[in-house]
């Protein structure tokens, strides 16, 4: 299933889903409020390799780009309060 990116106008959170192409997002998963999302175009990853590039130079370079979009998020995520 694709994966989705939403934000949400009510908590002005972010969050992930998965579900099928034909489907939509109803309710935030961090407030749990309805109509109040916009999903966030995400821009497709894919890297054309010139003759002179590596495949493994290729993935090492996204390795270390999503370690850092990952350091990203879990310092943004310690900054939420969330509630019990």
């Amino acid at each position: 299933m694709p994966k989705y990116v939403y934000s949400c106008a009510n908590c002005n959170g972010c969050f992930q889903a998965w579900h099928g192409m034909k489907e939509t997002q109803e309710s935030c998963q961090l407030c749990n409020e309805s109509d109040c999302l916009v999903r966030i175009p995400q821009l497709n990853n894919r890297k054309i390799i010139s003759a002179d590039e590596k495949v493994g130079d290729i993935t090492q370079e996204f390795i270390h780009d999503n370690k850092q979009l990952l350091s990203d998020m879990k310092k943004e995520a310690r900054k939420q309060i969330y509630e019990d």
